[in-house]
């Protein structure tokens, strides 16, 4: 699974807990410096599976572009702040509100029992 994390600056916590739940890959967009280049110009890339907002390190512009973009390709938002438990919990409330034939289950290493005991 691959997961593109908006805000924030020092995210190591995080990435050990999303590391836990089976994230391969973590891309992390500070969304601090503008001089790197526009929102527009810098396109949610196409292998990410997750996005994490870090709501209190973005503005309101930047989270209404990349939540636009995000619900066109189909990718589902984790809403969160720097906190690790916060992120955690909300992480988990998206995993289990995805559908059983997503990329991001198939993908898991849990997926036959975590569907064996639903049925």
């Amino acid at each position: 699974m691959s997961v593109l994390i908006l805000g924030g600056d020092k995210i190591s916590p995080l990435e050990t807990m999303l590391r836990d739940f089976g994230v391969e890959r973590i891309i992390h967009w500070t969304a601090r410096n503008q001089k790197r280049g526009r929102k527009q110009d810098k396109p949610i890339p196409v292998d990410v599976n997750v996005i994490v907002m870090l709501t209190n390190f973005l503005n309101h512009n930047a989270m209404k572009h990349y939540r636009a973009e995000a619900k066109s390709k189909d990718i589902p938002i984790v809403y969160s702040t720097r906190n690790v438990e916060c992120l955690k919990q909300e992480f988990i409330s998206v995993l289990n509100k995805l559908d059983r034939e997503s990329e991001i289950c198939k993908e898991c290493e849990h997926y036959l029992t975590c569907y064996e005991r639903s049925i």
